[in-house]
């Protein structure tokens, strides 16, 4: 069963969204990566892999969309 607020689980695949607005634009918005982990605290923040860096990245699950 989904938690309420968790979107995301792990393998799925998500781009950045944009943050319209952002002083300089959002150089980060449209990134894609792969979700590794769904964290329980902070509830509702996802870690993904950026493809482009392939570091670790957290971002809460409203600035991610699934592709």
């Amino acid at each position: 069963m989904e938690k309420e607020g968790v979107k995301f689980k792990a393998g799925d695949r998500v781009r950045v969204k944009d943050r319209p607005g952002w002083p300089g634009g959002y150089q980060i918005a449209g990134w894609e990566g792969t979700v590794v982990e769904v964290k329980e605290d902070p509830q509702g923040y996802v870690v993904m892999i950026a493809d482009k860096t392939g570091y670790r990245m957290a971002f809460p699950n409203q600035e991610l969309e699934r592709i």
